[in-house]
């Protein structure tokens, strides 16, 4: 029975959290907001649902630079080795 449950599992794609290059949704080094990226990433047919600036990677007050659920309306300007967080099945 065990068996049979996990062969149907494997019938059905999931997405997956993924850390994908910033360059792929937004220009680097120009202010945008979340909504910006939010479109960029349903183009795609992913969900953005937050991002990580590589430059605080080793900054715990301000979580190692990642951000998820950022406020929509406040501008980000993103470095070019900086992530977008996202729900994709690739």
């Amino acid at each position: 029975m065990l068996e049979i449950y996990h062969k149907s599992l494997r019938l059905y794609h999931y997405p997956e959290i993924y850390l994908k290059p910033v360059g792929g949704y937004v220009e680097s080094g120009q202010p945008v907001n979340f909504y910006t990226v939010l479109e960029a990433a349903r183009r795609r047919g992913e969900t953005a649902i937050g991002y990580r600036i590589t430059r605080q990677h080793d900054d715990a007050a301000q979580s190692y630079g990642v951000i998820t659920n950022p406020k929509k309306s406040a501008l980000v300007t993103f470095a070019p080795e900086d992530k977008i967080i996202v729900l994709a099945e690739n």
